[in-house]
């Protein structure tokens, strides 16, 4: 996660989407640092750090997306956060995207990016200096992996030379133990007035996106958070089930339909039918007359001929 100082997946997998998508507008931050050269490498491109930055200041400008937008900017200064960032995305979604599945693998990756920025603004709301990175999102998929296979050993390139091996839980402990040191060691003296914030690394943001994850692992994938989510997907598509208290309430002072109809004729057996469907798609099976089941039961055998 980086601070400026101004103020083989499948396709429709989502990682290798949202690796395209970051590359995309890192390419043309750079597109645009070569048409509008500045002074720093931040200014060139001005106009996405004014509005898609994450910043105390643009959201007192009621710049309300950028505590999602920072995710998708990186440092335009070299290839190592970004870089970094991405190989992070690329081998932690190709483990966690299978046992998640698309839509929770998201979820999971932008609560990252929200609860970093939250952290981030904890500490530098009153700052006018923007931050930008994807390492808050991916700070919270590591902290989801770490608590998923705290003892299964993984290989980690240091600097991208050295290969280290070490358990996840282990690398969990690290990551956090860097976060706290940066925040106690920079970020919260620059909060209490003892002295400016000179890193370029947001140690706060790494912090959020890290508890994110175990949030994440801890409510959702061993608690009851995601069974309630998939038992009320589940109750609310089914066409046979119990409508909700509120609609049953309702339902009792509505019009009934009176409306008969000459069942001798194919085409108005057929609308009868579409109407009887429509109204168990509305309010469940047992909502429709006994008149209504045998008019069903009748234009089996009619329909068939």
């Amino acid at each position: 996660m980086r601070q400026t100082n101004e103020g083989s997946g499948n396709q429709s997998s989502a990682y290798i989407n949202l690796i395209f998508f970051t590359v995309g507008v890192f390419v043309l931050q750079q597109l645009l640092n070569v048409l509008f050269p500045g002074q720093l490498p931040y200014r060139s491109n001005r106009f996405l750090t004014e509005w898609f930055a994450l910043s105390g200041e643009h959201l007192r400008n009621f710049k309300l997306w950028t505590p999602l937008t920072y995710t998708f900017l990186h440092s335009t200064s070299g290839l190592m956060h970004i870089l970094g960032n991405m190989l992070g995305l690329f081998f932690l979604g190709r483990m966690l995207e299978p046992i998640l599945g698309r839509t929770q693998f998201l979820i999971l990756y932008f609560g990252g990016t929200l609860l970093g920025a939250v952290f981030y603004l904890a500490f530098h709301y009153n700052d006018a200096f923007p931050v930008v990175g994807a390492s808050a999102s991916v700070f919270a998929l590591l902290g989801f992996f770490c608590k998923l296979r705290p003892e299964q050993p993984i290989t980690l390139l240091l600097f991208f030379v050295l290969p280290v091996t070490l358990k996840p839980k282990w690398v969990f402990w690290i990551a956090l133990g860097i976060s706290i040191s940066g925040i106690l060691g920079g970020e919260l003296p620059n909060l209490l007035g003892n002295g400016p914030f000179t890193s370029d690394i947001a140690h706060s943001a790494h912090l959020g996106g890290l508890i994110a994850g175990v949030f994440y692992f801890r409510f959702f994938h061993e608690g009851d958070g995601l069974a309630f989510l998939k038992r009320f997907q589940t109750t609310s598509t089914r066409a046979d089930a119990e409508p909700p208290a509120w609609f049953k309430r309702r339902s009792k002072t509505a019009k009934k339909l009176t409306y008969s109809v000459n069942r001798k004729n194919r085409d108005d057996l057929q609308t009868e039918v579409n109407r009887i469907l429509d109204k168990i798609n509305l309010t469940g099976f047992g909502s429709i007359s006994e008149e209504e089941k045998a008019t069903l039961d009748r234009a089996k055998e009619i329909l068939r001929k």
